[in-house]
C-alpha cells in the first residue's frame, strides 16, 4: 500500500490528486515539544473525508529516559484529547532523527525504547520508531530494542536495505522517496508492508 506522510509544511494538498494516484493512507504529523503540529486537525479530517487511512507521528527530542516518557504522556493526552485515544489504523510512530536526541550519555535506544513502552502501558497497542536507514545501522544500538517494535525506515534507494539486512525486525514501512510528485506538489511516499 502507497502512504504520504505530511506535516504543517504541506498546506494546500490536493486530496483528490492523492487519491487518484493511488494514496491508500497517510502519515499525518502528531506534534512536536509541547506544540501540537498546526495542520493536525486539517489533515485528519481531509485524510477521514477522502478514505483514507490514517497513522500519527511525533517529532523526538528525548536525550534522556525520562524526557521520553514525557513525550509519551504529551502523546497520549493529545490523542485523548483529539482522536479519543483511539489506535489509529497506521500505528503511531516515534520519530527519531534531530540530533538533540543524542545528547543523553547513552545510546539512544533507550529513550526510543521508554517512549513506546510507556505509550504501551497506556494501552496503544500499535507504536513504533520511524528513522533513517543510517540511524538504525550506525546510531541505533538495535539490541536492547525489542524484536516486535514496528519500524519506519527511511532510505532513498531503489530498496529497502534495512528489511533485506535484518529480516527478523518488523520493517512496516519504507519511505521511499521525498519528492513523489502528486498534484501540486512533491511529498514523501512510502510502500506500507500489509
Amino acid at each position: 500500500m502507497k502512504v504520504i506522510d505530511i506535516s504543517a509544511w504541506q498546506e494546500h494538498i490536493d486530496w483528490q490528486a492523492v487519491k487518484d494516484v493511488g494514496i491508500e493512507g497517510v502519515i499525518i504529523k502528531l506534534g512536536e515539544g509541547t506544540n501540537l503540529d498546526e495542520m493536525f486537525f486539517e489533515h485528519v479530517n481531509n485524510a477521514v473525508n477522502y478514505g483514507l487511512k490514517y497513522g500519527v507521528y511525533y517529532y523526538a527530542h528525548a536525550s534522556s529516559i525520562d524526557e521520553a516518557r514525557r513525550e509519551a504522556y504529551t502523546v497520549d493526552q493529545w490523542l485523548k484529547t483529539y482522536i479519543r485515544g483511539e489506535n489509529p489504523a497506521l500505528g503511531i510512530w516515534y520519530d527519531a532523527e534531530d540530533n538533540s536526541m543524542l545528547n543523553g550519555g547513552q545510546n539512544v535506544v533507550y529513550p526510543i525504547a521508554n517512549f513506546i513502552h510507556t505509550m504501551r502501558e497506556i494501552g496503544y497497542n500499535y507504536v513504533g520508531i520511524y528513522t533513517s536507514y543510517n540511524w538504525l545501522t550506525n546510531v541505533i544500538d538495535l539490541q536492547p530494542l525489542p524484536l516486535d517494535v514496528p519500524i519506519w525506515v527511511a532510505q532513498y534507494y531503489h530498496e529497502n536495505s534495512f528489511n533485506l539486512e535484518y529480516p527478523n525486525r518488523v520493517c512496516k514501512m519504507w519511505q521511499y522517496t521525498d519528492c513523489e510528485p502528486i498534484g501540486n506538489m512533491k511529498l514523501d511516499c512510502n510502500i506500507y508492508y500489509e
